[in-house]
């Protein structure tokens, strides 16, 4: 949970910050050579249209926020051509406009709810660090669970010597009724009657701490490995 979070939050960032406004910028030239550059060239010299399409241009080229060279030599030369330049450099802005078309020509505009929509992503986020953290801090609290050779039992909540752990509540472990979440549980009942909660859906290999306890207890009911004890009723049940 906490790499997909992360990934889609880094997702959302690089739409927000690089990819939308780049289609953008992208849409807003196709939008340019269709509407301003290419009808202004197909109309007479001197025209209104290239007189007003030059404006637009003259501005565009001026403009000191933009750094893409290439993009401006072409608008040079584009309007170059709207105020005559010759039968050569009308052809060239013909052959121009055509490879400006097939760069941009295709590029989809954005929708106005797609920056909007990044914001999702980008708040997983702290999600992705919020579980990141919670991992750590769950096996963190795993290393805490042992079972000595002596049978000391030691959890987050304390550590019981063998003679103070008096039972193990094994009611819902491998259960084929109930709540699915809890058949991977049992409960340890140690002094005083406090269950220890003993998670083997949480824990890796809790399942071990679990059939050491319910074998010593019940040793014809469940194996060290917290597996029922197969009998004769069980294998002809199966048979049958």
């Amino acid at each position: 949970m906490a790499v997909v979070c992360i990934v889609l939050g880094v997702w959302g960032i690089w739409d927000y910050v690089v990819a939308i406004p780049r289609a953008t910028m992208q849409a807003n030239r196709a939008a340019l050579l269709s509407d301003v550059i290419q009808p202004a060239l197909s109309t007479e010299l001197g025209s209104q249209e290239r007189e007003d399409a030059s404006i637009v241009l003259r501005s565009l080229i001026q403009d000191q926020n933009s750094d893409d060279t290439k993009w401006k030599s072409s608008l040079e030369v584009f309007n170059g051509a709207l105020g005559g330049g010759g039968m050569e450099l009308q052809k060239e802005a013909g052959a121009l406009l055509e490879s400006e078309f097939a760069v941009y020509g295709n590029v989809t505009p954005p929708s106005k709810f797609d920056r909007p929509m990044q914001w999702v992503f980008m708040l997983c986020i702290p999600f992705g660090f919020y579980y990141l953290w919670k991992y750590f801090q769950m096996k963190g609290r795993a290393k805490k669970y042992s079972l000595d050779d002596n049978g000391t039992l030691t959890t987050p909540e304390g550590v019981w010597e063998s003679a103070e752990i008096q039972d193990i509540d094994m009611s819902r472990w491998i259960a084929k009724t109930g709540n699915a979440r809890s058949t991977w549980t049992a409960k340890a009942v140690v002094r005083d009657g406090q269950k220890i909660l003993l998670d083997d859906y949480v824990y890796n290999d809790m399942h071990l701490i679990i059939g050491a306890i319910a074998h010593r207890f019940y040793p014809e009911e469940w194996t060290p490995l917290a597996r029922r004890v197969r009998t004769e009723t069980d294998t002809e049940t199966e048979e049958e």
